[in-house]
């Protein structure tokens, strides 16, 4: 009876995969965008149980995440576009990973009508589980996003990406490639248009393979969002001419009403008995919102000789008949953790300002807050990633600090969409604000903390909304619960890059100590 699996195969903020099998060990890795550490790794053995190994960027002067702030680009239409780091590629040659990656960048309070500055580089390791193993970043010029590599059977290595013409003066991409000495990021000739895509609708996310004696071009058009689709061309000929499939898309959900949506960005690879997967970004609809953002997906493929792969369909519970590498395994969530891989900060955080006892997390604040456009700010948490979840923390209102200082429990997207249970020692409450684009903060509910010694902050999801609650403990030993207000989902949704975090937070003055800080699905 083969293995079962179910879609998706990393739930939550994990967008754009690229996919390697190295041995019998599959790497898998995603964009991070604003957050770090940045680019999580996860390893599986049988494509049904991934394991976060670790993070490409994973020391803060790797690379400056300060720059990477979120634009709006239309509020009515909720389209938010965050810079950080954008869609990698890993590939594994000659007993070495390399791993290519855009960084995008922009000013503070950057407005629609201005462009974030892509920087592509390269990092290398070893070892991918060892942190240490992993090199700074080894910078290359091209001017574009969604970086791969290609290693020809004659030694050379070409990367390819999608080159921006201009995204306001003239709105275009097309699939450029180059030759490129990995060790030094240097092109042995400027990048060459190689193709503009199917429908020549924002071609982006290249990765080339060879196959058959065939080129095969895979890559995405059409945006990331409701027109999101899988292309693919070919030539004889690294350099082309590449010939489109007449089949295209060769994988899409537009035009479908399921609740898989925003099929894209896929990755090609084979499991040790041979057979052809691919791994895709897409979002789970409900309503009219994506409540956990882009995720990463699972189908089957079938790739017969000197014809293009055929994909089958994404589907939630797939009937998938194909024997599996592996065999299911449990998987339990970790508790939050200051030296998980799983755990995130906002841009590059300064570290001192973290620190860990047991179940007790102290927070030294900043002036920053949830709102705050660049740098960093004091903020710790992890992705979302079920639908119905439940994130707590425990604050002892006796060891809060005498100065001015706001802290508490978020549901985060970005600066511009966030909702939070927030004390402030400026009015000694604990209230319910939310944040949403081309609005004013808005407080929907508080509560006086009185002669409380403690409080339970929670926020609980499901597919429509977050409820959120504070648990004050009184000197007479009694609790009182109070729902604060929700929050509906798909104010926090749109057509967007990035997911929901639940973290902890401060800012203000003074060490902010958080207490048993979880998050249960």
């Amino acid at each position: 009876m083969p293995s079962q699996y179910t879609n998706p195969i990393l739930p939550g903020f994990y967008p754009d995969p690229a996919c390697i099998l190295v041995g019998d060990t599959f790497y898998l890795i995603n964009s991070s965008f604003q957050f770090f550490p940045g680019l999580p790794i996860h390893k599986s053995k049988d494509l049904i149980n991934w394991e976060l190994i670790g993070n490409a960027i994973c020391r803060p002067e790797q690379i400056q995440l300060h720059s990477s702030t979120t634009k709006v680009n239309n509020a009515a239409e909720k389209q938010i576009f965050t810079g950080g780091l954008y869609a990698p590629t890993i590939r594994y040659h000659n007993g070495r990973f390399y791993i290519v990656c855009t960084m995008l960048s922009g000013p503070v309070d950057m407005p629609a009508a201005a462009d974030f500055e892509p920087q592509n580089f390269i990092i290398t390791a070893s070892d991918l589980e060892d942190p240490s193993s992993f090199s700074d970043p080894i910078y290359f010029d091209f001017y574009g996003i969604d970086p791969s590599l290609f290693f020809d059977d004659d030694g050379r290595v070409y990367v390819q990406g999608s080159w921006i013409h201009g995204y306001r003066k003239n709105p275009a991409t097309v699939i450029r490639q180059a030759e490129i000495d990995l060790s030094t990021g240097k092109l042995a000739a400027p990048a060459v248009d190689i193709w503009s895509g199917h429908t020549g609708r924002v071609p982006e996310g290249p990765h080339l393979y060879k196959k058959d004696g065939y080129y095969y071009l895979l890559i995405a058009e059409g945006g990331t969002f409701g027109e999101h689709k899988i292309t693919m061309a070919r030539a004889r000929s690294v350099w082309g001419p590449y010939e489109s499939f007449s089949g295209n898309p060769v994988l899409t959900a537009e035009g479908s009403n399921g609740c898989i949506q925003c099929v894209g960005h896929a990755e090609l690879f084979q499991d040790p008995l041979g057979q052809w997967w691919a791994v895709m970004l897409a979002g789970r609809e409900y309503g009219a919102s994506y409540p956990l953002g882009r995720e990463t997906f699972l189908t089957p493929v079938e790739w017969p000789e000197n014809q293009f792969p055929s994909f089958a369909p994404v589907e939630l519970s797939p009937k998938c008949s194909r024997q599996m590498p592996g065999r299911v395994a449990s998987h339990t969530l970790p508790a939050v953790s200051l030296d998980s891989p799983l755990t995130l900060y906002l841009r590059t955080p300064d570290l001192q300002n973290y620190a860990q006892n047991g179940k007790e997390i102290t927070l030294t604040p900043v002036e920053a807050d949830l709102g705050s456009m660049s740098g960093t700010m004091t903020f710790v948490g992890q992705r979302q990633t079920s639908l119905e979840s439940v994130a707590r923390v425990l604050l002892r209102l006796g060891d809060l600090p005498a100065g001015k200082v706001s802290c508490g429990l978020a549901v985060y997207k970005d600066p511009f969409r966030y909702a939070s249970v927030t004390y402030s020692t400026a009015d000694g409450c604990f209230s319910l604000t939310i944040q949403e684009p081309g609005k004013p903060l808005t407080t929907l509910g508080s509560i006086p903390v009185q002669h409380a010694t403690a409080a339970q902050l929670s926020i609980t999801s499901s597919t429509e909304n977050y409820v959120f609650e504070c648990s004050l403990a009184h000197t007479d030993g009694d609790t009182e619960t109070t729902k604060l207000g929700e929050v509906p989902c798909s104010a926090l949704s749109g057509d967007d890059f990035t997911g929901t975090i639940y973290a902890i937070f401060a800012s203000g003055e003074g060490d902010v100590k958080f207490h048993d800080f979880k998050i249960q699905n």
